[in-house]
């Protein structure tokens, strides 16, 4: 074997033992169900079967009553937000949670007055281990807040422009917005009880809003009655419950996850298995193929 086909060889192999390793190590983005990690939604996958979305597209292809978990941490193109208003208008339940997003873009094409503030809200009383995971004591009669008498909630923001009878949950009375990031209450900032969930009929269906997505990730829907609020928003409606991934801060190894699996279903095309074979056997036969003026075998 020649250096040249012994390089190329050791290139081919050492591509597939890299996409071998790509594709069995385990995501580590936020709130994505694949993700085992504290900051993954695998729990939430197992335990409420959830099924993950990877394009709003596909909205128009569920049943009615379905609910959407949307968490918006990249923005909607024009397009997308017709799909996610026409599933709402179609009897379909949204769950927008968000902080520091683009939930807000969802909101004004929905045409809803409520915003999320997009600034931090701490409370130095009532909190779990520190102001920036605040405890939620204050909730409305609802199916969402059925049997939930404390949330934990982690770097949220909270709710502005939120009608009376919309809310269905508010911080404590100690709790503050910080303006300028400082971890301590300044007279300028807003304080008091703030809303963090809320509820509001649209068209045919309805939309949740939840100022924290964290409440849904590993690490966090064990601590107080998160998983209460969680079954709740499950149960809301008897259909699929689907979260979108589409929205979610994308990673390299996302990206070459999703070109390998582009790459296998190509692969199990029959065109694709055919093309495969026709190169394996190129590779495997090339070094006893018969050169011109020899016969099978011959050296160089």
């Amino acid at each position: 074997m020649t250096l040249r086909r012994f390089l190329v060889s050791l290139a081919i192999v050492l591509v597939i033992i890299l996409a071998v390793v790509i594709w069995v190590i385990p995501s580590d983005e936020d709130f994505r169900v694949e993700n085992t990690f504290w900051n993954g939604a695998s729990r939430l996958s197992v335990s409420q079967a959830v099924t993950p979305l990877e394009t709003l597209a596909d909205l128009s292809e569920m049943t009615e009553g379905a609910t959407l978990m949307l968490i918006p941490y990249m923005q909607l193109t024009p397009s997308e937000l017709e799909d996610v208003t026409r599933f709402v208008s179609g009897g379909g339940t949204l769950v927008l949670a968000d902080d520091y997003g683009y939930g807000n873009q969802v909101l004004s094409s929905l045409g809803i007055e409520a915003r999320f503030s997009g600034q931090a809200l701490l409370d130095p009383l009532f909190n779990y281990k520190n102001e920036q995971l605040p405890r939620v004591f204050h909730f409305s009669p609802g199916a969402v807040t059925d049997g939930v008498n404390s949330l934990v909630l982690n770097h949220a923001t909270c709710l502005t422009d939120v009608g009376a009878g919309e809310i269905l949950a508010m911080s404590s009375s100690f709790s503050f917005i910080d303006i300028n990031n400082n971890r301590q209450w300044d007279e300028d900032e807003p304080a008091g009880a703030m809303p963090v969930i809320s509820g509001h009929s649209l068209a045919g269906g309805r939309v949740i809003l939840v100022s924290d997505p964290s409440i849904f990730i590993n690490s966090m829907d064990s601590l107080d009655d998160n998983y209460s609020a969680i079954e709740n928003i499950a149960g809301i409606s008897s259909s699929q419950l689907y979260l979108d991934q589409s929205h979610l801060p994308h990673s390299d190894l996302h990206y070459t996850k999703n070109l390998l699996a582009d790459v296998r279903s190509v692969l199990t095309t029959p065109v694709g298995t055919l093309a495969l074979v026709a190169v394996l056997l190129i590779l495997i036969l090339r070094p006893i193929w018969p050169r011109k003026g020899g016969g099978i075998g011959d050296q160089e």
